[in-house]
């Protein structure tokens, strides 16, 4: 069993990596960061999670508020104990880039031309409203490139399926001291990442300003990553009537609904 969770903790690792990107889109892994891995411990007992089972069964299976199922037309069939896993990464974007920029400068109406850097500039006459007339004035373009180094750092809650929730809906509790040997013992009943982190990372923080015109460097990195696992009891239930089956998650930690 120890075998298995080490390997499934590895190919967590290896999807959890840090990448640079240049402006060539070569992707360049850097040195893989470490996953600081937690288990929040349980606050609830069984005999309480039961009760709040027994209390929300009728509710989920209601169809609409008015048509509700009698209590005793809903059977819990079981309620088992499992270990949902949760991505929080802090993570960092910086581009540094080309912005194209046009300067007006008005000028005087006697000026006849401007000399900038050598270069003989025209002056354009350009209409301006105004409340009583329209009248022209002198003024000259200039195009120019700005470089601008954009740089933003966010921290991201993923859930095992690759959905960004918000990480205030993610119970905090006491963690278990050993949380590998934990998980190792836990193993049939714990639940890892199932898709590809890094790519849900870099799609939600990578974003390129709207005015970019040529890239300089770009480079995302994930500076922290923590792994938790919340214990969940997930209750199936059955309406005897239907035979519809509903599996009811309650946290834990909290003794809450769980839909994350």
């Amino acid at each position: 069993m120890k075998a298995i969770f080490n390997r499934e903790m590895a190919q967590a690792d290896d999807q959890i990596l840090s990448i640079t990107t240049s402006i060539k889109e070569e992707a360049t892994l850097t040195k893989p960061l470490k996953n600081i891995v937690l288990v929040q411990k349980i606050s609830k007992d069984y005999k309480a999670i039961k009760n709040i089972i027994d209390k929300n069964m009728v509710k989920t299976f209601s169809k609409m508020y008015f048509i509700k199922p009698k209590a005793n037309e809903i059977e819990c069939e079981s309620i088992t104990l499992c270990y949902d896993s949760f991505l929080i990464a802090t993570t960092k974007y910086n581009i540094e880039y080309y912005q194209n920029k046009k300067y007006h400068i008005d000028l005087d109406e006697n000026i006849a031309e401007v000399i900038i850097f050598d270069h003989n500039i025209k002056p354009k006459e350009v209409n301006e409203k105004s409340r009583i007339m329209k009248k022209s004035k002198k003024e000259i373009v200039i195009e120019s490139k700005e470089r601008v180094n954009y740089e933003i750092t966010k921290q991201l809650t993923i859930n095992r399926k690759g959905r960004i929730i918000d990480r205030n809906e993610l119970p905090s509790a006491p963690c278990e001291p050993n949380p590998v040997k934990f998980l190792d013992e836990y193993n049939t009943n714990v639940r890892h990442p199932e898709v590809y982190m890094l790519d849900i990372l870099k799609k939600a923080v990578m974003k390129r300003p709207p005015n970019v015109s040529e890239v300089i460097n770009e480079k995302f990195q994930v500076t922290e990553q923590v792994l938790v696992y919340t214990p969940i009891y997930e209750a199936r239930c059955r309406n005897l009537n239907s035979y519809e089956i509903k599996i009811i998650p309650v946290s834990g930690v909290t003794g809450k609904i769980f839909a994350l």
